[in-house]
Formats: C-alpha cells, sequence, structure tokens
C-alpha cells in the first residue's frame, strides 16, 4: 500500500545504508582486474553489510590483498581469519597504535628532567617504570613476531613474491615519514607562531593525522602479509604467552604514565598547564592525549591477547 502522494518500499527490499554506500564506493581501491571479476558480487554483499570500523578495516586488508593477488579466487569476505591469528595480529595492532603514542610521550618528555627538578621520587621511578616497561613490551613483540615474519619471508622467497615481502617495509617507511614530520614541525612550526597561533595546532592536526595513517598503513600491511605467507600452525600457538606478556606490560605502562602525570601536577603544577607538551601546546592536554592512545592499544592487545588464550585452550 502507499501512503497518499507517496510510495513505499517493494515487500522485502530494503534500501541500502549511507555507510553500505560508502563500502561500495571503496571498490575503486581495487585493481581493475579484480573489478571486472568480482566488482558486481562484491558490490552486492557491501550492499548487505553494515558499516563498521571492523568493515572499513576488512575492505582495506581485502583491497591490498586484491592487489597481490588480482586473478586469485575471491576469498570469504569479510577476511575471518583462524582465531588464533586473528587475535595475534590484534594485539599486534593494538602495540602499533600504544607505540606510536609512546614516540610522541618520549617526545614530550625528552627534557623530563626539568619534571624532576624536585624532591618528588614517583615522577622518576614511574617514568623508568614507562621506558623499562616499553622495553619488556618490544622484547615481548620481538619474541613472538620474529619467527612468524621470517616463516613469511621465507615463504615469499621461495615463491619470488617480491611484493609480499615490501609489505614489511611498510610500518618503517609510515615510522619515518612520522617521525620526520616531527622533526620538521619542532624546528620550523614549534619556534615560530605564539603557544596559542592557529598554526600551531594545524600542524598537530597533520601529526596526528599522519600518526592514525601510519597506524593504520602499517596494520593492514602485516595483517596482508600474514594471510598470503605460509606460516606454521605452532608458531601461532608458540606466541599466546609473549601477546599476554606484551599486552600485560603495555598495561603496566598506562597506569605508570597516568602516575607520572598526576605526580607533575601534584608536585610542579606551573609546568603541568603550561605548554610543554607536544608541539609546544599545552602539557595537560599532551598527556591526556597519550593516555587515550596509549589506553586504547592496551585495550585491543588485552581483549585479543586473552582471546588468543582461550583459543589455544579449547
Amino acid at each position: 500500500m502507499s501512503g497518499a502522494g507517496g510510495t513505499t518500499e517493494p515487500a522485502g527490499e530494503v534500501a541500502p545504508s549511507r555507510g553500505s554506500v560508502l563500502l561500495r564506493r571503496l571498490i575503486v581501491l581495487y585493481p581493475a582486474a579484480w573489478r571486472r571479476r568480482y566488482g558486481d558480487e562484491f558490490e552486492a554483499l557491501l550492499e548487505q553489510t553494515p558499516f563498521t570500523l571492523r568493515a572499513l578495516f576488512d575492505v582495506g586488508v581485502s583491497a591490498v590483498d586484491a592487489h597481490l593477488n588480482p586473478t586469485a579466487p575471491m576469498r570469504k569476505w569479510p577476511f575471518m581469519f583462524e582465531r588464533l591469528r586473528a587475535s595475534e595480529l590484534a594485539v599486534f595492532s593494538g602495540w602499533i597504535v600504544f607505540v606510536v603514542t609512546g614516540l610522541g610521550f618520549s617526545k614530550m618528555t625528552e627534557n623530563w628532567d626539568i619534571f624532576a627538578a624536585g624532591t618528588s621520587p614517583a615522577v622518576s621511578l614511574s617514568y623508568l617504570s614507562v621506558m623499562v616497561g616499553a622495553l619488556v613490551a618490544l622484547l615481548g613483540v620481538l619474541v613472538a613476531g620474529v619467527p612468524i615474519a621470517l616463516a613469511i619471508a621465507r615463504s615469499a622467497f621461495r615463491a619470488q613474491r617480491w611484493r609480499l615481502l615490501g609489505l614489511f617495509a611498510v610500518p618503517p617507511i609510515f615510522l619515518a615519514v612520522w617521525i620526520g614530520l616531527t622533526y620538521l614541525l619542532l624546528n620550523v612550526v614549534v619556534p615560530g607562531p605564539a603557544p596559542h597561533d592557529p598554526v600551531r595546532f594545524v600542524g598537530f592536526a597533520a601529526w596526528v593525522g599522519v600518526f592514525c595513517i601510519a597506524a593504520v598503513a602499517s596494520t593492514v600491511a602485516v595483517t596482508v602479509a600474514a594471510i598470503n605467507g605460509e606460516v606454521p600452525p605452532a608458531l601461532y600457538q608458540r606466541a599466546v604467552t609473549p601477546a599476554l606478556v606484551v599486552a600485560g606490560t603495555m598495561a603496566i605502562v598506562v597506569v605508570a604514565v597516568v602516575v607520572w602525570g598526576l605526580t607533575v601536577l601534584a608536585t610542579e603544577p606551573s609546568l603541568f598547564w603550561g605548554n610543554d607538551g607536544l608541539l609546544a601546546t599545552s602539557t595537560a592536554l599532551s598527556w591526556l592525549g597519550v593516555i587515550a592512545g596509549m589506553g586504547a592499544g592496551t585495550v585491543i592487545a588485552l581483549r585479543a591477547a586473552f582471546a588468543a588464550r582461550a583459543t589455544r585452550l579449547a
């Protein structure tokens, strides 16, 4: 039936949501050969897919995978990785966010001794805890990830899949770009404008934007490499315990960062409320931003690490 002057959708048909339409438009990310072969089928699937961050991530991952294998059979989508591998990749994703945000904390506190100029040992102890915890988390990632990365690299060499090897270059390249931007902003933008000049905040927004792009690109690249590489299942089994160590250590570091900021507030309030934060912005806001970024990465890693443990025990 239809109302006065109006019509209704045919029974059983549901108009695609705006989010689904956006997902469908992202098919332009895929190579032309792949679109010709699977485009109609993929668009129909996306039309029924709710717009979520997971769906957006899957579109990005499958787009990179399609460039590596443009004529291969279309994989099951959304990417339903084996649970153990998916969980450990999620731990790595959380760690990437944690590390990039932690580099911001490191830059913010490179002259941290001025904060410890007083007599409070809590500032020194909490700062030391952050540094030691970050090192332990890095060692855990290396213990878990290096054997897997070597297995992927060996399989890529055997098959002469050089583009697959190239995915490992994505994280260091984006990290170098981000560090270069940081150096540029610190030496050009920060010394120039006044503390509240809009240029400084635009530079800060660009710095955060590049950070987000670097984290996403690195995670997608490593995920695609893990999907396409040949890795013995035993390596993923062995990585569960290091993943738990990494996630737990990340949580300890976040607590230490919180304690560091609160101690600085208690002992040096003028510095805490000053403009000694990232790119000479508010120290308090930079501290809160670091906690938010590192905390988000830690939550992702903790959930994934416990999921990996549950999968191994199942």
